[in-house]
């Protein structure tokens, strides 16, 4: 996934960028020959000089006005080396201009070429790249480039055909849900440490159903109220969320998948200490479905 997310780095779109009104000096030197090495350093897959050029608080944007660090940068750029094979440069010039107000940018204007391993698409992309100098170090970076080929390149790999050796009964196609229906599960937990049944009966939904540790299954509102009004009642309830994850199926159904530790007081001072993982399916902003596994807690 991280490394999914180094990739996703460079699919940003193009801003603009306006630099000083007008320049001292444009020439071929030493800082614009070791900008063409790094450039060519780069199709081997060696980023030594990346990291011996950038500073390490290095101020990077791919396209985007969000600011990318060095470390991610490289490791977007490793990525590519994955994504596609025979990388080269059709062609490649770099300059470094001085202006007026003392700054120094090294300018790249390139033709990127590749094969897409899991496209198999040829593609040719022109560049233009920008590095700012201060003394010997480079200080900040940006990067101009058509992104759909990269686009296409990475949904093709994350979608390509995987023999698990099972076909899901379910679904097996997930991706991160809305954030909001955690709220929703975990506001009914907070409702239950409280001892408030109607705060957690205005969360669970007409039609709920849910498949108890124990094995018996609780269906209805009705059935539901009779059950949990009476226990929020007589017992203390402590609540430890460990992990919750927001998911959404390819079909649109949502659920909430929570880890907890918990621990139940009884009238009489007896506590039973549980770890929960619970699945909870979230239809109209409310809970309709519960899927409990829960084995006692004995550390």
């Amino acid at each position: 996934m991280k490394k999914l997310l180094f990739i996703c780095l460079l699919v940003g779109g193009f801003v603009s960028a306006q630099g000083p009104k007008s320049t001292g000096k444009i020439e071929y030197d030493d800082k614009a020959e070791l900008i063409k090495q790094m450039q060519n350093d780069y199709t081997k897959n060696d980023f030594n000089l990346f990291e011996n050029l950038m500073v390490d608080t290095l101020r990077a944007y791919l396209g985007s006005t969000d600011k990318v660090s060095k470390r991610d940068l490289i490791n977007g750029f490793k990525s590519h080396h994955q994504l596609y094979k025979d990388i080269n440069w059709g062609w490649l010039n770099s300059e470094t201009a001085t202006y007026d107000d003392g700054s120094k940018w090294t300018m790249v204007w390139a033709s990127w070429k590749g094969e897409g391993n899991f496209t198999g698409t040829k593609n040719t992309i022109p560049g233009h790249f920008a590095y700012q100098w201060k003394g010997d170090k480079i200080v900040t970076a940006l990067y101009y480039f058509d992104p759909t080929s990269l686009r296409a390149e990475i949904a093709a790999m994350t979608s390509q055909s995987i023999d698990y050796g099972y076909e899901a009964t379910y679904s097996s196609n997930w991706k991160i849900g809305n954030p909001e229906n955690i709220k929703v599960v975990l506001d009914v937990q907070k409702g239950a440490e409280s001892n408030d049944f109607e705060a957690v009966k205005k969360l669970i939904h007409a039609d709920i159903i849910i498949g108890n540790g124990d094995g018996t299954v609780i269906r209805g509102i009705e059935a539901f109220t009779n059950l949990f009004e009476s226990f929020l009642q007589n017992f203390k309830i402590s609540i430890n969320p460990a992990v919750w994850i927001a998911v959404e199926n390819d079909e649109g159904d949502e659920w909430v998948l929570l880890w907890t530790s918990e621990e139940y007081t009884d009238a009489e001072g007896k506590t039973n200490k549980i770890t929960a993982q619970e699945s909870f399916q979230i239809v109209d902003g409310k809970i309709i479905r519960v899927n409990q596994f829960q084995k006692p807690d004995n550390d």
